[in-house]
């Protein structure tokens, strides 16, 4: 499969997330200390590692962050500095720590198996608080795109959700978080797959056969679908129900941790503004949703006006926060 489209998802988000360090005065940040490659769980043979990026000198226990990174659920990796998670500068002005894990991607993922992943990525920080001096019952979760998506299935599946559950040495230990801050995710995959073109091919014998994900057509959905779903497609009641389970809609309750859900306006990767669908389906059953659409905004981190307060004020509730943001001191 050719993997330049996700390449450039890759770049397009880390490119709009990150900032180096030698473009940012970290100076004006507390002093952070990295620990990379850190085993959080060994599944189906492969250990899969997190990246640790923890406040260096702070007698009590700091809440936490968790990353999780984008990329069609086929590229992508966790980041290797604090820069390069969205939202590094909220995060690190409130002497947060931060975590970026990895999960399994592409046929070796898929559904529900990177959604478990990610819940045993949890379930290590929690259980692991001690070693990073944090505090286990302040744990938020954020995330663009493919992250986005399984940001929200983090917070929004239930403890007893399908995934196969936690891993060795993780039992009854929660994968709950405090909040979860998501961009640009696909949020329901029904209509995803309605939405990309379709991926049958029929030879001149009449042979029906499925191309490849293709790099050039930006919302290829369906050849990505079949692999990470192994070759089921929504096309009975069973399989429909499903692809609903495994994504953010169908997930839909009152009883969620508070959610920042974040579209752009002309996303052309995930067209439609899936994420205001996904809110207002939240706010009818009164579940705790915030939504910040970018006006003009592709598939990039949110921005305009505002955004970076609306972000600062997420963390400062979910988190139980005592600082305020600097324009309100």
């Amino acid at each position: 499969m050719k993997n330049g489209l996700l390449k450039f998802f890759t770049t397009l988000l880390l490119a709009a997330s990150s900032v180096t360090a030698q473009e940012k005065n970290r100076g004006s940040f507390p002093a952070y200390r990295s620990e990379l490659n850190i085993p959080y769980c060994t599944v189906d043979g492969k250990t899969e590692t997190l990246n640790a990026f923890v406040p260096a000198n702070t007698s009590k226990p700091m809440p936490a962050i968790v990353d999780i990174h984008g990329g069609w659920w086929f590229a992508g990796d966790a980041a290797t500095q604090p820069e390069g998670v969205g939202g590094w500068q909220v995060f690190m002005r409130h002497g947060l720590a931060i975590f970026s894990i990895k999960y399994r991607l592409g046929a070796e993922g898929g559904f529900p198996q990177n959604i478990r992943d990610c819940r045993n990525a949890i379930r290590f920080i929690r259980k692991s608080a001690a070693r990073f001096n944090i505090d286990p019952a302040r744990v938020d979760v954020c995330g663009g795109s493919a992250g986005g998506h399984l940001s929200l299935m983090v917070a929004m599946a239930p403890e007893k959700f399908d995934d196969g559950g936690p891993t060795p040495g993780l039992e009854n230990v929660s994968a709950r978080v405090s909040g979860s801050f998501s961009y640009i995710p696909p949020t329901d995959f029904l209509r995803f797959w309605k939405q990309g073109p379709t991926d049958v091919t029929t030879n001149a014998d009449g042979k029906v056969t499925f191309r490849p994900p293709d790099d050039k057509i930006l919302n290829d959905s369906r050849p990505h679908f079949r692999i990470l779903f192994r070759g089921i497609i929504p096309d009975t009641v069973a399989h429909q129900a499903l692809y609903n389970r495994m994504c953010p809609i169908g997930q839909v309750r009152k009883e969620v941790p508070p959610l920042l859900i974040c579209d752009g306006q002309k996303d052309p990767i995930v067209p439609g503004l899936e994420g205001k669908e996904l809110y207002e389906r939240l706010v009818a059953v009164g579940a705790p949703a915030t939504y910040w659409l970018t006006t003009n905004g592709g598939h990039d981190f949110p921005g305009g006006p505002g955004f970076e307060k609306v972000l600062d004020r997420f963390v400062v509730r979910t988190l139980k926060l005592t600082d305020r943001h600097p324009t309100e001191q």
